[in-house]
């Protein structure tokens, strides 16, 4: 197998969430320019469009890059990260985000120039299946490992003690299964201190595994979480965007 499905990944960028600040001012992109953003991988180009209504934010604005890369698990590369248009007018603005609803997408390093056959992904997918308990268990080692990673990074980005604890990350099922789409979704309440600072925010967090000119992309939508009627909104947000990207690369 050429590589495994993990949503670490996805855990560790809710701490954007807790630990976030305002952003510098930057040029904004001319309204309606950018249709998608394109990205190599090997011999392939993937065109990630953005999800409707929201902003590439990573190419606008340099902290939330930073920050973005620093929550990022070590295997992988960030390729786009996205946020709503109006909260990229507030952080040209200077002002503080509330961070209630972002995406990022991501690629493993070890794969990003590999093609990966229906059958692999498949295999892959199956195998995060069956170890998912392991990976979320919070004394496990992964979890615990992480923490202490992302606590370290932010730390230094941020000049302050930062400490990070993911809880008992919930698992709330699949929602889309169909060939080159593996969507899945998890409810994780976050907790952090920051500079003395503490927040505990529950996150929702849908990661689907997108099969794209024979890549794999890893597509996640993270939303603060209130009521049932949330589940029902990032699922139908995420149903579509992945769609947009599949049939963006046809």
């Amino acid at each position: 197998m050429k590589f495994k499905l993990t949503l670490l990944t996805a855990i560790a960028l809710l701490t954007v969430v807790a630990t976030a600040r305002a952003q510098e001012h930057q040029p904004s992109l001319p309204k309606g320019a950018v249709i998608g953003m394109p990205v190599r991988l090997g011999d392939k180009v993937i065109l990630i469009p953005e999800p409707e209504g929201f902003e590439e934010a990573t190419s606008q604005f340099e902290s939330f890059k930073a920050r973005t890369e620093t929550t990022e698990a070590p295997q992988n590369d960030v390729l786009a990260a996205h946020l709503p248009a109006g909260d990229c007018e507030l952080l040209r603005k200077g002002s503080t985000l509330t961070y209630n609803f972002f995406t990022k997408v991501s690629v493993m390093k070890t794969v990003r120039e590999l093609p990966i056959s229906p059958a692999e992904m498949a295999a892959g997918v199956d195998d995060y299946r069956k170890h998912v308990g392991a990976y979320l268990d919070p004394d496990g080692p992964m979890l615990k490992e992480l923490e202490k990673r992302i606590e370290a990074g932010l730390t230094r980005l941020d000049a302050k003690e930062t400490k990070i604890d993911f809880g008992k990350p919930q698992q709330l099922g699949e929602f889309e299964i169909r060939p080159d789409l593996n969507s899945f979704l998890m409810l994780i309440t976050l907790k952090s201190n920051s500079g003395g600072t503490e927040q505990t925010i529950p996150m929702l967090a849908t990661t689907s595994f997108v099969r794209v000119k024979e890549r794999v992309i890893f597509v996640y939508c993270f939303m603060k979480y209130g009521s049932q009627a949330d589940i029902d909104k990032i699922k139908k947000f995420a149903t579509k965007w992945t769609n947009s990207i599949l049939e963006a690369n046809r």
